[in-house]
C-alpha cells in the first residue's frame, strides 16, 4: 500500500529498509526520547521484520508505514488497531533526527489520519508519548489531538465536511 503527499511516499516496509532504520534509530537525538536500554541492531532488525509481517496480516489491523523521501526511509508513521473490529486505533510517528523541523512528520501524519478516518472508518485515534517529548506533543496538538492525561492524547473523528 502507498500514500502520496507533496514530498513523501508512505508505503509498507520492506526488509531492505533495515539499514535506514538502524541508521536513524541509533542516533543520540533519537534515543533521547526513549528509555534505556537503547535498541540493539538485532532489536531494530526484528522491529522491521515485524512491520513487514504486519503488512501481510489478514485481516490487517496495523498500518505502520515507512515514510520515504526520494526513495529513502526517513521514519515511520502508523495507526494500529487492537482488533479487526476496533473503531479506535493508536497513532504513532517517528522521524530521523536529520529530518526534524522540515514539516515531514506533519505531512506524513496528515495523509495517514485522512486514510484512518476516510478509508478505515475509524471513530478516533489516541497517541501515547513521554511527557518530556515536547516535539511529539507539539505534533499531536498541531494535528488536533487533545491531552486527556499525562502522555495520552486523543483525536475523535472530524465532523463530516
Amino acid at each position: 500500500m502507498e500514500l502520496h503527499t507533496e514530498r513523501l511516499v508512505l508505503r509498507d516496509f520492506r526488509p531492505e529498509d533495515t539499514p535506514s532504520v538502524i541508521a536513524y534509530q541509533t542516533k543520540p537525538a533519537y534515543l533521547a526520547h526513549y528509555g534505556p536500554p537503547p535498541p540493539t541492531v538485532e532489536d531494530i532488525r526484528a522491529f522491521v521484520e515485524m512491520l513487514c509481517r504486519w503488512a501481510t496480516e489478514v485481516p490487517r489491523t496495523k498500518y505502520q508505514l515507512a515514510i520515504t523521501r526520494e526513495g529513502r526511509v526517513i521514519g515511520t508513521c502508523g495507526v494500529r488497531k487492537a482488533t479487526p473490529r476496533a473503531s479506535v486505533a493508536e497513532y504513532g510517528c517517528e522521524l530521523d533526527p536529520a529530518e526534524w523541523r522540515r514539516g515531514y512528520a506533519h505531512e506524513a501524519s496528515r495523509a495517514l489520519l485522512t486514510f484512518a478516518f476516510d478509508t478505515l472508518g475509524l471513530e478516533g485515534l489516541f497517541a501515547l508519548t513521554r511527557p518530556e517529548n515536547l516535539d511529539a506533543i507539539r505534533l499531536a496538538q498541531a494535528l488536533g489531538f487533545h491531552r486527556v492525561a499525562d502522555g495520552r492524547y486523543e483525536l475523535p473523528r472530524p465532523p463530516a465536511r
